[in-house]
């Protein structure tokens, strides 16, 4: 439903068109509920002269809202393990101008995972819960475009435990650093450590959910400045970053240390 209605919206499409493609999905609810439901799960929706648009499709890339996203897991399988740290930077007419950043309670943090984050139980034990913190994060997200160095994984994993925490469906659009990267930065790598050091990007903490999320942050806004002539639209620059192959589907510990 999610891929035909998307394809649709490009375009625009009547309300009555728009409720008949929805209604099934949201069986019960009118067109408004079904409207008003959809964009506070983040599907950037607008009305104009009778008409349901994707606003990504109409709002030139640099004037769009970007959220810039990284998290840290317990388990990089979302029915097992969960968020315990998410990072993330607001960014809006390509100027970062907010931050969100947030330790988990979590009780199962295997060696490894303390290893490479320097996260322990300890430092989870007193935090909030993963349903009250994807609650904050809903609000700080919006109907922003969500990036990330390798988005798949990162949007998915989130969108599970959205479902696993009872709060709805992520809806965003979202777009993929690493092939953002590869279309517009020369580099022998991808993977966020390497581009932060062949780019002489500041160092931040690795492996750290806000730490990363600046660094992708910085190599988005790089890439930025070098995107064909043709990128006009918001939604121009999502389908631009369409991975051609799984690259941003890896799992994280893979994507992020290269």
């Amino acid at each position: 439903m999610f891929e035909k209605l998307i394809k649709k919206l490009k375009e625009g499409i009547s309300k009555d068109e728009f409720y008949n493609l929805t209604k099934e999905h949201y069986e019960g609810f009118d067109f408004n509920a079904i409207y008003d439901l959809m964009k506070f799960q983040g599907l950037p929706l607008t009305e104009i002269n009778g008409k349901i648009y994707l606003k990504t499709a109409l709002i030139p890339y640099d004037e769009a809202e970007y959220t810039v996203v990284d998290l840290e897991v317990n388990n990089s399988k979302p029915k097992e393990g969960q968020a315990i740290e998410i990072g993330a930077v607001k960014i809006k007419n390509l100027k970062p101008v907010d931050e969100f950043s947030f330790l988990i309670k979590a009780t199962d943090i295997p060696k490894y995972v303390t290893k490479v984050t320097g996260i322990d139980e300890e430092m989870l034990k007193n935090e909030a819960s993963q349903k009250e913190i994807l609650k904050k994060f809903r609000l700080f997200l919006g109907d922003s475009i969500f990036v990330a160095h390798a988005a798949d994984f990162d949007y998915n994993f989130l969108a599970k435990q959205f479902e696993k925490e009872n709060l709805g469906e992520l809806l965003n659009r979202h777009l993929c650093t690493i092939t953002l990267a590869e279309k517009t930065i020369e580099a022998q790598r991808y993977g966020l450590k390497y581009l932060k050091e062949s780019l002489n990007l500041p160092n931040e903490v690795d492996h750290r959910a806000l730490g990363d999320a600046r660094t992708t942050t910085r190599v988005f806004l790089k890439a930025l400045e070098n995107l064909p002539e043709d990128i006009i639209t918001a939604e121009d620059l999502i389908e631009f970053a369409q991975p051609k192959k799984n690259k941003c589907k890896k799992k994280k510990k893979n994507t992020k240390s290269n």
